[in-house]
């Protein structure tokens, strides 16, 4: 390889393409190679060799001077880190996982949220129920939901696991099923995709409920519907209360299923796959993404805006500074991220993993990372055109005077 190919070769590799107009008038050079090959000789060349290498340096050491983080943005950086981690504790402990109808937890701290709430919808009813039909005074004073009943169930399911059976503990099909479950005393059961209702009955203090006789499903959703029309503060009480008792199933060793499931696996391969991921899980990993996301644009929001940010002047001085606030972000999730590896493995709790933050930041490591790449390819080859023009403006002014 000539010298003049080793010049070509070393500018085409660090990105930079001299300007055509270097050459063009030169007879008899048809291309950047020729041109080096009539007008310098290898002494040259090795010197440009050099010269070129040297100011390839000079203009990557500016750039990462520029964008490294200085000043403010170490602060910056820790309150973003802070923020992180006291993301990942508060989701934790909102999300962690406790025994069905244990004192003092989430449970409980639930069912009081609605008794308040409900307590609001009292007409002074006295709370009673006939068939197919729950009182508002029975809906708001009762604290469990007839569809959660398993006396009387001998055959339709075992143990915990009813909650695979019956629809009204879908977190979507619920909202029709098990509401209407709620207005009507009744428990609709899924086995082996065929759907049926049966009644549930109480006894006089509205305790013990009891799995009795069937009734058609559909009969039980019109009873149901026909109460929107002249009753909608029951109805509002229902969905109120279908939406709490999921809330405090959620986090519970048995969990809630993925919506839809029951309708398309049998109810024992529905428990299988609620053991692995659940409702509860998704939620957890949409809010802990969620929560990271709306973190990133605060701190981005805040350290881009015009008060802290000022202009030097210089070429790329907004790009630069971007630069310099997405690192802030990336490190913040990179470092809490990394963090939170650490400790569920020394715990070994699988379930403090934050999931939905390790997507954010891997998100982030990827897309920011390719952002100061690209401006750093720009910078640089703005950088080294410029300083070429400069000299060639030199050389001809030069040969022109």
């Amino acid at each position: 390889m000539s010298k003049a190919q080793e010049l070509k070769k070393l500018r085409e590799n660090r990105g930079y393409v001299a300007p055509e107009r270097c050459f063009e008038e030169i007879e008899g050079a048809e291309s950047l190679e020729s041109y080096y090959d009539k007008i310098l000789s290898d002494e040259d060349i090795e010197i440009a060799i050099e010269q070129y290498k040297g100011d390839f340096d000079a203009l990557t050491e500016e750039f990462l001077e520029r964008t490294r983080l200085q000043g403010a943005d170490l602060a910056f950086l820790f309150f973003a880190v802070m923020l992180q981690c006291a993301r990942i504790y508060v989701i934790n402990k909102i999300t962690e996982i406790e025994n069905a109808n244990s004192n003092g937890g989430k449970e409980d701290a639930l069912h009081k949220f609605q008794e308040k709430v409900l307590g609001k919808f009292d007409n002074g009813e006295n709370p009673h129920t006939k068939r197919l039909y729950a009182s508002l005074g029975a809906i708001i004073t009762t604290r469990g939901v007839p569809y959660d009943a398993t006396n009387g169930g001998k055959g339709l399911f075992k143990g915990a696991n009813h909650r695979f059976s019956t629809l009204g503990h879908d977190p979507v099909l619920g909202l029709i099923f098990g509401t209407s479950n709620i207005l009507t005393n009744t428990i609709t059961l899924n086995k082996k995709i065929i759907i049926s209702t049966r009644h549930v009955k109480y006894n006089n203090l509205l305790k013990n409920p009891e799995i009795s006789s069937s009734v058609s499903t559909l009969e039980m959703l019109n009873a149901a519907v026909s109460r929107v029309k002249d009753d909608i503060e029951s109805v509002v009480a229902a969905v109120i209360k279908q939406l709490i008792h999921i809330a405090t199933d959620l986090y519970t060793p048995c969990g809630i299923t993925l919506p839809g499931a029951a309708l398309v696996l049998s109810n024992s391969s529905v428990e299988k796959l609620t053991r692995y991921i659940s409702t509860g899980d998704m939620i957890k990993i949409g809010a802990s993404a969620g929560t990271s996301m709306l973190i990133n644009t605060i701190v981005s929001a805040v350290h881009g805006c015009k008060l802290i940010f000022q202009d030097d002047g210089k070429e790329y001085s907004e790009e630069l500074y971007q630069a310099r606030t997405r690192k802030i972000i990336m490190y913040s999730n990179v470092i809490a991220s990394s963090s939170n590896i650490i400790y569920a493995a020394i715990s070994q709790d699988i379930n403090s993993l934050d999931i939905g933050g390790l997507l954010v930041t891997l998100y982030r490591v990827f897309n920011d990372t390719k952002f100061i790449c690209k401006l750093e390819y720009e910078f640089l080859n703005s950088g080294l055109n410029k300083l070429y023009e400069e000299r060639y403006s030199e050389i001809a002014e030069y040969y022109l005077d």
